[in-house]
């Protein structure tokens, strides 16, 4: 069962805290061609005993009509979205292609309205929207088509890191023990922050993500602060500095105190005190947490900005107002911590146009 929407801000119970999207049937070979229970022996060439030898678009699921009527190549016996084209693609971890299936429901990402939350029917959608109720900010409201990156390739050139963020090789494709798949920020300093924004501005923002915070830096440095985030309504200011919001967890090394934040930021520190903390008592490092943050546009022009962290069964939400605008890029954000990301789910909360 999907989670639902709680008010006008998620809160998120961790159902797929990796990428556990599996191999579906046509992808390749059991490797099992020795006797059945019956005492047959399965033709190699014919694996699924259809007749269909060679070129058989469900190599492992009898098909025997070959029916493919969204034409990517896969039948629909075994096609995980038989009505919309998602060919399989090269993975790392697999063998041969797949079609990705980032929370393992059975459904597709190309046709999974949730891609990141499991669930075991398809997605309710009563705004009709593209986007699933479970994971609509606006269920009711249609709008924009989401950003979905599962994250099973290296950032590309729509992220790029700000001038004073790092750079996009800070950024690298890891798969984890297990088999999940995400980005990684391994640069463990405390010199400045590691940031890679998401090209295009959004006009208010709606993010989730699912992170795994691997390390932290000792103390050291000018902040005793280390932290994994999202960031959100990234632009400058009218002194050319960085802008921005972040949502997401920290620690301060010198006390050890973990922490839910959601802050308004100038380059690397806060702006004028524009930060709200929730006290997180459970594990952080190594702890799969579940992150949602959010800008919506006040009446004045200004922002109300809400964030939540859950690991499952502990959540935080802290929120505050800002004359700030929302308008601006979406990213990821590690400073003095080594963050491995699941994957990135962006709304526009906004009538569609």
């Amino acid at each position: 069962m999907k989670v639902t929407t709680r008010g006008i801000l998620l809160a998120l119970p961790l159902l797929a805290a990796a990428c556990t999207f599996r191999s579906p049937p046509h992808s390749g070979d059991d490797g099992d061609d020795g006797p059945g229970p019956d005492g047959s022996v399965t033709d190699p060439d014919d694996p699924d005993g259809d007749g269909i030898r060679g070129d058989d678009n469900c190599p492992l699921v009898s098909n025997k009509d070959q029916a493919d009527r969204d034409g990517d190549g896969v039948g629909d016996a075994c096609d995980n979205c038989p009505a919309v084209a998602n060919p399989p693609q090269a993975t790392l971890g697999f063998d041969q292609p797949v079609q990705r299936d980032h929370d393992a429901d059975g459904r597709g990402d190309a046709c999974d309205l949730c891609p990141h939350l499991a669930s075991a029917t398809p997605d309710a959608d009563q705004d009709g929207d593209g986007i699933g109720d479970a994971c609509d900010p606006e269920p009711t409201l249609r709008n924009p088509p989401p950003y979905w990156n599962g994250f099973y390739d290296a950032p590309d050139a729509a992220w790029q890191a700000p001038a004073k963020g790092g750079s996009r090789s800070d950024w690298e494709l890891v798969r984890r023990d297990g088999g999940a798949l995400g980005w990684r920020q391994g640069a463990l300093d405390t010199s400045q922050r590691h940031q890679l924004l998401l090209a295009g501005s959004r006009a208010e923002s709606f993010v989730q993500t699912s992170m795994v915070i691997d390390e932290v830096a000792g103390p050291g440095g000018a902040s005793s602060i280390r932290s994994a985030t999202v960031s959100y309504g990234f632009g400058l200011n009218g002194l050319g500095q960085d802008l921005y919001f972040t949502c997401g967890a920290r620690r301060d090394v010198s006390s050890g105190a973990n922490e839910v934040v959601l802050a308004e930021q100038v380059d690397d520190g806060v702006a004028l005190n524009l930060i709200q903390t929730n006290s997180w008592t459970a594990g952080m490092i190594g702890v799969p947490l579940s992150i949602t943050g959010r800008a919506d546009r006040t009446g004045s022009g200004g922002s109300t900005l809400r964030c939540s962290g859950s690991d499952g069964t502990l959540t935080r939400e802290p929120m505050f107002n800002t004359a700030t605008s929302p308008n601006g890029q979406v990213g990821l954000r590690a400073f003095g911590t080594r963050v491995w990301f699941d994957y990135i789910f962006i709304v526009e909360p906004r009538p569609a146009s």
